[in-house]
Order: C-alpha cells, then structure tokens, then sequence
C-alpha cells in the first residue's frame, strides 16, 4: 500500500508573499513540484484530497484542483479513479519547464549547511545516518527477530498502555522508572557479578548517549580518552563530539595494552574498554591488564568506561565477571544494553554510576533529552521481572550456540584466505587475512560480497590493525543460508579481483 504523503510532508504556502502574476494555485501547485523532485513526496506516494488540501491551506478547492491538474499535465502526479492522488512512479526530466518563468520561481533554501562548528566538521568523516540493517548472513552484532518472543512482548505492551493513572504519559524522573531501575540492578547483580543498587542505575537510551553522558560529565574540552583500536567507532566519534582528544591504544590477543595507553597518554581522563568481548577481535582483557588499567584510574584520577554488550552470551568456559566487580575504588562506570540482546529498535541502555557521580549523571540525563520513553521502560520492566528475559536469554545462547558451531565449520573454508580469532563468546566473529591473502583490500572484499547481498564488515573500519581482514556476525545468519553465504565469501576471495 502507497504511503499517504500527508504523512511526510506538509505543502506550506505561508509566509509566501504573493507575486505579480503569481496566483495562489501556481504557488501551491510549484510547492507540490519542489518536494516530488527533492525527494520529500516519493515515488508512488499518495497525495492528501484536495478537500484535503483546500482545507489545511485556506483556500478554495477549485484552488487546489487546478494546481493538481497542471501537475498531471506536466507528468509529475497521476490520478486514479477511486483511489486519488499519487506521485507518478516516473517523473519527468528534471529539466523539464517549470510551472511557472524560472524567474518567478521560489528560491528552495539550502540544505548544505554554509558554515559548519569545528565539532561538525570533525564528525564529517563518520557516516552516523545508519541505512536500516537486515539480518543477513554475516551481519555483524544484530539479534536476529525470529527469536524474539513478540507475543509476550505485545502483550506486556498493551497491558501496560491501559493502565490506569498518567505514570508513562507525563515527563518522568530523568535516571529512568524506578521499576526498570531495580529490575536493572538485579540483573546485572545475577549475571555480570556487578555490585551496585538501584539508586546508581542511570537509564539512557545507548551506549553511546551514556559514553557521552561520561565524557560530559567527568572531562573537560581537550582532556584526552583513551580508546580500543581497532575498536568500536561510535564512542570514538561520540566521545570527540564532546570535545575529547581520542587517544588510540592498540589491543592484542589479551585486549588493550594498558602499557602503552600509560606511554602515550598518561594523564586521560578517560578509557573506554570492551574487556569481556573486545570489538571487534573478541579478545578478552587479561586479568593484569585488568588490574593494572584499575590501578591507573586511581591514580590518576581517571574513569573507565566498560562496555558489556554482549557479555550475557558465552559459550565456552566459565563466565567473566565484570571489570566493575574488581574495582573496589568506585572508578569504573558499567555500561550495558538491551539493544542487542533484545532488539535494535527499542533504545534503551543503562550506566551503573559510583555513588558519588549518580547526581551528576542524572542532571546530564536531563538536560540532554530529559528522560528515556517511559512507556517503553515499563514494558522492559515487566519483561524482566515475569522472568521473559531470563528465558530469552537461555533460548538465543542456546540458539547462538548452534548457529556459532555451523559458522565455524562452515569457516573451514576460508582458511586459505583468514585466520579466524577467538569466537567463545558474543554474536560475531573477527578474520584477518592470512599471509597469502595479505594483499587483499578488506573494504573491496566487504563491496563485492555486498553486491552478492553477504554482509561482511572490513576489519579495517574500526582503526588500525597490524592486519586487514574481516568480520562476521553469526547469531542473525540462519545455518540453512551460511552455506550459500560462504560460498559467496569464498568466490570473492579467491578471484583476487580485490587485490591492490
């Protein structure tokens, strides 16, 4: 079904001043033309009636009527009987004559800012409007929807719009509703061995807005952060929008050389870490590298960041706790998701702050969009408290299990081309090109096995590597498709089209 174009745009002709020559229905009818050709009214969207129309612009319908006829003339709308108004599927040359003299046109206002902040134009290089992604194999880090108890989900999401009271339909407390925060705590405490109460629970919407809350809150402009390279770069761009120096450290096979974070950049104010499943390469932190990264925090007065998000899902070997549940000195502040394990879709994440920054935190909170979705956070509670996410929890590591086992089978044939790393834990999977592969080019691999229609993200995407490869997420790729999927993979490495 055509989407209803009053949902996407809105024909504005106020604050027009009118023209010599310039009757209401050309106004109207080159404002209509403007958006088909921008983009902002598509392909086959349908327009509102003229009654429509007429009514929302304050004008007479014989008004709109004649500048809808013009554009059926010129080819830019069709009309079908019993159904109205729709943008044609194929428009015109964008030279064709407009509705009126170029001269008496209405200049359209740039869309390219003129003059952009120094933070801005910093940013330019990250692509942050994502493209939605699919769950295909090798997508890496998305949960797959198929397991996603939705029936349950829907219901707790009906059940909790008809109650009674204005709890979700007001503003609400800005460290997220204290259900959610308690139900946070408990899981948190089970699982990751995280010592914390509910009162230290900050909900946010990513792990982004909470990296940036940290950055905000505990750094000053210029101050410096170190951070995983190659690592995971929207909190490398997050925490420089907040006007932070990124420090590269590099990490090895036991995650991020605190060694060489201490000669680069001794006095950061901040790390972000990864330690239970480094991301990309799926390292762990090693237990000195542990110690020694708590001991600088303390004595340097600095914080770190640990980004869990995914640690609820190991396969092999007994659970890490979590680098929070080490520091005894209140300098490590637990950053977790339900965006991964549950859905991309739902925005919501939470901070587990020391006890002496939850203030600070709650007013960053707040002053940066006020409060997460509170329907939402409702929903989430109930989910976890009636014991939904525990067993989803057990279903997809269940699940991720079999699907890891075929991947890595079916991974034997690759070998040739990539040494897989280390793949006990998580939803994906890192690959660097072996020694007869090494001179392959990783970003053109990942292109041509996207004109396949195979999701692979080049290694190189996330900061320097000693070597190129690829990663490969295996929780969203059914088993019955990662045959096909390795084939694709297969053929591109071995054409050697890639090459430099």
């Amino acid at each position: 079904m055509a989407k209803h174009a009053g949902s996407v745009f809105s024909v504005d002709v106020t604050g027009l001043e009118p023209e010599a020559g310039q009757p209401a229905y050309a106004r109207i009818g080159e404002r209509i033309r403007a958006a088909i050709l921008s983009g902002a009214l598509p392909p086959e969207a349908r327009l509102p009636s003229a009654r429509t129309l007429a009514h929302d612009l304050g004008v007479a319908r014989n008004t709109v009527d004649w500048a809808l006829d013009q554009l059926v003339a010129d080819g830019y709308i069709v009309r079908r009987r019993g159904a109205g108004s729709f943008v044609a599927a194929r428009l015109p040359e964008r030279d064709a004559p407009p509705l009126r003299p170029e001269r008496d046109r209405i200049a359209v206002p740039e869309t390219t800012p003129r003059r952009l902040s120094r933070r801005a134009e910093a940013l330019r290089a990250y692509p942050g409007h994502y493209r939605p992604a699919a769950a295909v194999a090798f997508t890496p880090s998305l949960p797959p929807t198929d397991l996603f108890p939705r029936q349950a989900w829907n219901r707790l999401l009906q059940r909790e719009a008809a109650r009674s009271g204005d709890d979700y339909w007001h503003y609400g407390a800005s460290n997220g509703l204290p259900a959610l925060r308690r139900a946070i705590a408990a899981h948190a405490s089970a699982m990751r061995a995280v010592r914390c109460s509910a009162e230290q629970v900050v909900v946010v919407t990513s792990t982004q807005q909470a990296v940036e809350l940290a950055a905000k809150t505990l750094a000053d402009p210029g101050d410096r952060a170190w951070c995983e390279s190659p690592g995971y770069p929207p909190v490398r761009h997050g925490l420089r929008s907040a006007g932070l120096d990124i420090v590269d450290i590099r990490v090895d096979d036991e995650g991020l050389d605190v060694a060489a974070g201490l000669a680069a950049a001794p006095d950061a104010r901040l790390a972000y870490v990864t330690p239970a499943h480094q991301y990309p390469l799926g390292v762990e932190l090693a237990l000195p590298r542990r110690r020694a990264l708590l001991d600088w925090a303390h004595e340097r007065d600095a914080y770190v960041l640990e980004d869990d998000y995914d640690g609820d899902y190991r396969y092999e070997g007994r659970p890490i706790a979590s680098l929070q549940a080490m520091d005894e000195r209140g300098r490590t502040i637990y950053i977790g998701s339900f965006n991964k394990i549950l859905f991309p879709a739902l925005r919501i994440a939470y901070a587990i702050v020391p006890e002496p920054l939850v203030d600070a935190f709650v007013d960053a909170k707040h002053i940066a969009d006020g409060h997460t979705a509170l329907l939402m956070q409702g929903v989430l509670a109930a989910f976890i408290e009636e014991g939904h996410l525990g067993r989803h929890l057990r279903k997809t590591r269940a699940a991720y299990d079999q699907r890891r086992l075929a991947f890595l089978e079916h991974a034997r044939a690759l070998r040739p081309w990539l040494d897989f790393g280390p793949a006990v834990a998580g939803m994906h999977v890192a690959a660097r090109f072996t020694d007869a592969a090494a001179g392959l080019d990783d970003r053109a691999v990942s292109a041509a096995c996207a004109e396949a229609g195979i999701v692979v993200h080049p290694l190189s995407k996330y900061g320097e590597t000693a070597r190129s490869g690829l990663v490969f997420g295996f929780a969203a790729a059914l088993p019955q498709r990662m045959r096909s999927g390795f084939e694709v993979v297969r053929k591109v490495l071995a054409s050697g089209r890639s090459r430099d």
